[in-house]
């Protein structure tokens, strides 16, 4: 009877080990933290619909000088109408009755602090959506996500009608503090006003310390830490403040190996050798360093590609893709020349994880050839290039306004927690859902700059 009293009986090594209490500290260590920014320095609006629509002139009337008694033709301003689609963002949770009530006295109300972790990682993958997502690639998958500034601030060189400018620049080389003056002049330039403290600079942790070194021989010329909104004292530069945020920077992390294999079908040059890279985007991360090249050549009736490759693993918090980026040369194109060619869902349309992309010649296909999907390539940009290409730490700088007229965050329900009841085969649960409605809508892109595939040397 009396070694039934102890969990195990004292030996000479642990006399008493049984018999001591477990003592656990009371404090929760967060180990899961970001610098997210945008969706506070963002304005944001209440919205009604599941579009956003909105309208801008691109023009003026013309104006100059005429002949006594003269007349100029009659002119007129030039108005289009833009739209982005607010997407629904989602997290669900549960506890169970018999888990909050053991836990209650080392961490309170366990339900609650599940509602306030859901609440930051929601906003996490808003956040890291603003910058990454794409909506055209997602928008026939089952879970569809905004466009964000990889895919609106990318105009590097000037298009036409209202796409007639530059908004972002490829630096591919270490930061200079000259780049700052190149990003600041180039919206300036665009928007023809002085910016200011109503614009902010976004960069990684690490860029800001190398803007800190650069700017420190030159700090009586520098501007002084200003007060943001909300109360937190950031540097600036050009009095414009300069603000971390843990979704711009690659760091370490990199895609796996990619192989590509000619298939049948297609439409590529026959004979020709196609070069690729691959990188992932990851959820609450950001888009980490690309794959080696791996290249193919179509012949005969193989004349597409299928490029297939694991699914990242060791990724940051064990984050898994939400999309890839395949970057290609052209027809039989030099190695290293590689170019955005489309962005794709990192989920097919049956909701399974990509681990093949399959380059038709005019579209790419997740997973299957008889995937339905996108009827041509998405995201696709000559000037955006791959970030790690040669071995460099790429990561970008955003210059951003706070003025709701040049960018605006629509929402329709702004994070809110709707309460779910149990249920007759889980009685003892304690379910919650989180919503959100939005998209990050750039009402004027020319006003908005971007430094691509800079490298923060310290």
């Amino acid at each position: 009877m009396a070694g039934t009293a102890l969990q195990a009986a004292p030996t000479a090594a642990a006399p008493v080990t049984p018999l001591i209490q477990k003592q656990i500290d009371t404090l929760l260590l967060e180990y899961q933290r970001r610098y997210s920014p945008l969706l506070a320095l963002m304005p944001s609006k209440q919205w009604g619909s599941t579009q956003y629509f909105f309208n801008r002139r691109t023009a003026r009337p013309d104006a100059g000088g005429v002949v006594d008694g003269g007349a100029r033709p009659i002119g007129n301003s030039t108005y289009e109408q833009a739209v982005f689609n607010i997407r629904l963002m989602q997290a669900v949770g549960s506890v169970t009755g018999f888990a909050q009530t053991v836990t209650r006295d080392l961490v309170g109300d366990l339900r609650q602090l599940e509602i306030d972790g859901t609440i930051q990682s929601l906003m996490w993958t808003m956040e890291c959506d603003a910058i990454w997502g794409n909506d055209a690639a997602t928008a026939s998958g089952q879970f569809p996500i905004y466009s964000g500034f990889d895919t609106l601030v990318s105009n590097f060189t000037a298009g036409s009608g209202s796409l007639a400018f530059v908004n972002a620049l490829d630096i591919n080389g270490s930061f200079t503090i000259a780049r700052l003056d190149e990003l600041v002049d180039l919206v300036e330039a665009n928007a023809a006003m002085p910016l200011g403290s109503n614009y902010n600079f976004i960069m990684s942790q690490r860029m800001a310390t190398a803007v800190a070194q650069a700017a420190f021989p030159q700090q009586r010329f520098s501007s002084l830490p200003t007060m943001q909104a909300a109360g937190l004292e950031v540097p600036s530069y050009r009095g414009i403040p300069i603000v971390k945020s843990s979704f711009v920077s690659a760091r370490t992390f990199q895609m796996g190996t990619v192989t590509a294999t000619p298939s049948a079908g297609g439409s590529l040059t026959s004979g020709s050798v196609y070069r690729y890279m691959v990188s992932a985007v990851i959820a609450r991360f950001g888009e980490i360093q690309v794959a080696a090249e791996a290249s193919a050549t179509p012949s005969g009736g193989n004349l597409q590609v299928s490029l297939t490759f694991s699914t990242p693993t060791n990724m940051p918090d064990a984050a898994s893709p939400i999309l890839y980026k395949v970057y290609r040369t052209a027809a039989a194109g030099a190695t290293g020349t590689e170019t955005l060619l489309g962005v794709v869902d990192a989920f097919d349309t049956t909701g399974t994880a990509v681990t093949t992309i399959i380059d038709t010649g005019t579209n790419l296909l997740t997973n299957s050839s008889g995937n339905t999907g996108p009827t041509a390539y998405q995201g696709g940009n000559t000037g955006l290039l791959p970030r790690g290409q040669g071995g460099l730490a790429h990561e970008d700088i955003y210059l951003v306004p706070r003025d709701p007229n040049f960018l605006v965050r629509p929402y329709t329900r702004d994070v809110q927690v709707i309460p779910l009841a149990p249920t007759v085969t889980a009685p003892d649960t304690l379910p919650f859902a989180l919503v959100s409605d939005t998209c990050v809508a750039v009402r004027a892109p020319k006003y908005v700059g971007r430094l691509a595939r800079v490298v923060a040397a310290i």
